[in-house]
């Protein structure tokens, strides 16, 4: 299964290839129908004597699907299993029912304090790696097997005003004060 990319504009997946657009001095990634409402536009490069910080802000959040090329697929383990619905609340009661602080869960899973925090408050979920260093450490299930949900039908373009409905009404408004 491969990681479909949707129209930063009009929200329909970008079935061929991906178009990088700057609109208002935004930076999006479009399909084919919305890439004459913006101006095309190449990433900056990033020379050695910059930054590291200044390079990650220039990459484009969703990688351009190329034509010809396959989509981008998720490993396997990621289709074959789901998170537990209650999982900071599971945590913190196994943690305590070991006896153990959050600072020594942390030191047992090599992971900082306030990661343990955050996923106890359900600010963050764990990644993979950390839901198995959790089941390991604290003896409990965290992550279940994949179940598949029946026939859900294709999702249709949001009904919602979008950017690029935004986008026509200013044009429509240009060409009214213009005339």
């Amino acid at each position: 299964m491969g990681i479909a990319l949707n129209c930063d504009i009009c929200g329909r997946e970008i079935g061929g290839q991906a178009f990088k657009i700057e609109v208002e001095g935004a930076k999006m990634l479009v399909c084919h129908a919305c890439q004459k409402l913006g101006k095309p536009y190449e990433e900056e490069q990033v020379s050695p004597s910059q930054p590291q910080h200044q390079a990650r802000k220039l990459s484009v959040a969703h990688p351009p699907a190329l034509p010809g090329k396959r989509k981008i697929e998720l490993p396997k383990e990621m289709d074959q299993i789901d998170l537990v619905e209650d999982i900071a609340q599971r945590v913190r009661k196994c943690r305590t029912k070991l006896g153990l602080s959050q600072e020594d869960l942390a030191k047992r899973v090599k992971e900082k304090l306030s990661v343990i925090q955050k996923i106890e408050t359900g600010k963050i979920t764990p990644d993979i790696r950390l839901c198995r260093e959790l089941e390991h450490e604290l003896k409990v299930k965290l992550l279940a097997p994949h179940t598949e949900t029946e026939d859900v039908p294709p999702r249709s373009p949001p009904s919602e005003v979008t950017l690029g409905d935004i986008i026509k009404i200013k044009d429509k408004m240009k060409t009214t004060e213009e005339n």
